[in-house]
């Protein structure tokens, strides 16, 4: 509902309109409207309401004396820039009686049709389809006696007149006659055969609006705007930028989407990160610069510089010192090296050993007699024992392994 454009029914008046030229002649829009100003000088107050004035073409035939052209021409009775902000278009209200006629010439049923009382006279509906399309509608619609004439399904004339009250009576029959006189004498309606007749009260038909409705879908009418406007009429913008607001949102919405599913990746990649290198051994750091300080002021004999509990302190810490050294050296001397065989590597996590002729699954983390698991590569494992690092790598067509050992710095 929101793509469907407004269309606001209009007073307007309308009327077919005859121009003559050379067999071989062809009208301009300049030379139209040129030829109607100066056969039509007042066309009421359209010009007082600034409206246009419309030709639309309706048929070309040739005649005994050059071609004749018939315009159906149209044009708004009433001020139209108060539609502007809430329709797309202005279109004559009376649209709604071609819609009828092409009902009937379709062979459908409408109700209130045929609502005639003319004197003397029982006047039945004649379906335009026996007659080849050909179709004459007379209808009466707000004191306004409309004529309309159809050759072959296409609308070829179009008359309007006031004044002729809410029913039919001797006048409308008097006129529908001398109109009928008119099309016997014309070149155009004479040679094109019998007509069917239909006599329409526009007031009694029920939801006549309907028929205004499906009359402006048609391709008749669908190019047609009254409201002639150079620029965009505010009903049209604010259709554009509720549109483009749309869109906004719509882009927005998926950038964010795509925002949160790249983050959600990202986590889980950290996460596998975290997970594989979370149990590597610290690195180890080597003594302060004060420390050193400490050590350089020794070596040079100044222990006077310092109070006897300090150097209390000093005497058990390098005792302390010393002792450990003993047992790194102890330590180090059970590094002895493993009689291991690498078996294989499961998504650079886990490992699969062999030892003294059991089966291992390790860990980067584990412990493996006094060795640890520094790190699990792509086709190789690296064991650590204090300074001392072995790496074990799969060796292929031969089950064996290849290690080397590397002393850390």
């Amino acid at each position: 509902m929101f793509w469907n454009k407004r269309i606001a029914p209009v007073a307007a008046r309308m009327m077919t309109w005859e121009v003559m030229t050379a067999f071989d002649g062809v009208l301009t829009e300049t030379e139209l409207r040129k030829r109607f100003d100066d056969e039509f000088c007042d066309v009421g107050n359209a010009k007082e309401c600034g409206n246009h004035v419309f030709f639309y073409h309706l048929i070309s035939f040739n005649a005994s004396d050059g071609r004749k052209h018939r315009y159906l021409v149209m044009v708004a009775d009433e001020l139209l820039v108060c539609y502007r902000k809430n329709f797309d278009r202005c279109l004559p209200m009376q649209i709604a009686l071609y819609t009828i006629a092409d009902k009937i010439l379709r062979g459908e049923c409408i109700a209130g049709l045929n609502s005639v009382d003319i004197a003397d006279s029982n006047v039945a509906t004649m379906n335009g389809v026996e007659f080849d399309g050909n179709l004459l509608l007379i209808a009466l619609w707000k004191n306004c006696l409309y004529i309309l004439v159809f050759v072959k399904g296409r609308l070829c004339h179009w008359s309007e007149e006031c004044g002729y009250g809410e029913g039919f009576g001797t006048r409308t029959e008097e006129r529908v006659a001398q109109f009928k006189d008119f099309m016997k004498s014309d070149e155009l309606f004479a040679s094109a055969g019998p007509f069917g007749e239909s006599y329409v009260r526009c007031d009694v038909i029920p939801k006549i609006d309907y028929f205004f409705n499906v009359g402006a879908r048609d391709s008749f009418w669908r190019n047609l705007d009254l409201d002639a406007c150079d620029s965009m009429k505010p009903c049209e913008k604010r259709r554009w930028a509720m549109c483009f607001i749309a869109l906004l949102v719509l882009c927005v919405s998926a950038f964010i989407a795509c925002e949160n599913s790249e983050s959600w990746l990202l986590f889980g990649m950290f996460d596998d990160y975290r997970t594989t290198y979370v149990d590597v051994a610290p690195v180890e750091l080597s003594l302060p610069a004060s420390k050193d300080l400490e050590k350089m002021a020794w070596a040079e004999g100044h222990r006077g510089l310092f109070s006897a509990k300090w150097m209390l302190e000093r005497d058990s810490l390098a005792e302390n010192e010393n002792n450990l050294i003993v047992k790194r050296r102890k330590y180090r001397g059970t590094c002895d090296s493993l009689n291991l065989k690498l078996l294989g590597i499961v998504g650079n996590r886990v490992a699969l050993v062999q030892i003294a002729d059991e089966t291992k699954t390790l860990l980067v983390g584990d412990s493996l007699l006094s060795y640890r698991v520094k790190a699990i590569g792509r086709n190789n494992i690296v064991l650590r024992c204090g300074v001392k690092e072995v790496n074990y790598g799969v060796q292929y067509g031969f089950g064996g392994a290849v290690v080397s050992q590397i002393e850390a710095r």
